[in-house]
């Protein structure tokens, strides 16, 4: 079976409410995204984890109403939705934020009118989200060098250091850079597909 359910698969199973392994597939899918959503937010550290789970809790409890429909957005904009949610709430309650509230809406950041820079924050970190999860999907299947060579290029060490450093030809490093590349961005657009 595949690791990642497909997401209508996945909901449907977590609709139920009672699916403990489903639950922790769901969570271990979202909650890093949820937690890099909220550092962008401006939450700080010791709310962070209370965050995530009050996001988790919302999202599971109103999942029984929740109806995806292909074509009309996306499973993530509606979890970003909640967590953007439970945030500007933490917000209102805790007075130390208002300033932050005041702040951010000047600069349109959590603005419901003006999602613009509410869309930055959930395409930048939906985006990191899914390398980080394509990243450790392909990593087993790669060889060392393959590893090393785009590690170094990730570094942004050039061709011919790498070359040098690993004792490969330029052609290898080359080569093993764009496999890794292609596996990295095949495995990319599958999960977006699958969990966006």
């Amino acid at each position: 079976m595949d690791k990642y359910n497909t997401r209508q698969t996945l909901i449907a199973k977590i609709r139920e409410q009672h699916n403990d392994q489903s639950w922790e597939e769901f969570t271990d899918l979202y909650k890093a995204y949820i937690y890099s959503v909220l550092i962008r937010m401006g939450v700080q550290e010791s709310d962070r984890d209370d965050l995530v789970q009050k996001s988790l809790i919302e999202i599971w409890k109103s999942l029984p109403r929740f109806e995806y429909v292909p074509g009309q957005g996306k499973f993530r904009n509606w979890i970003y939705t909640v967590t953007k949610n439970q945030c500007l709430g933490h917000f209102r309650t805790h007075k130390r934020y208002q300033n932050k509230i005041q702040k951010a809406s000047e600069q349109g950041a959590l603005e419901t009118d003006s999602n613009q820079g509410s869309e930055d924050i959930e395409d930048v970190e939906w985006k990191k989200h899914i390398f980080t999860l394509a990243w450790e999907r392909i990593e087993p299947e790669l060889s060392d060098s393959y590893k090393q060579v785009f590690m170094l290029f990730s570094q942004g060490k050039n061709v011919t250091e790498i070359s040098s450093e690993l004792d490969l030809q330029k052609n290898s490093v080359h080569v093993y850079r764009q496999r890794v590349l292609k596996r990295l961005n095949r495995e990319i657009r599958f999960l977006d597909d699958e969990l966006a």
